[in-house]
């Protein structure tokens, strides 16, 4: 089994070996994409995109 790449995820206490053309997902960011949304001056929806 060939081993590409050996990870340390400190915070959930695991190590991660990463075998092959395994890919893997991506964490979620410090803050959600949903607090940026809000309504400006005019009442238009801003901050969607």
């Amino acid at each position: 089994m060939p081993i590409r790449e050996v990870r340390l995820s400190a915070g959930a206490e695991f190590i991660v070996v990463i075998c092959g053309d395994i890919m893997t997902m991506p964490g979620l960011p410090k803050v959600a994409s949903a607090e940026m949304i809000g309504l400006d001056a005019k009442g238009q929806i801003a901050g969607l995109f």
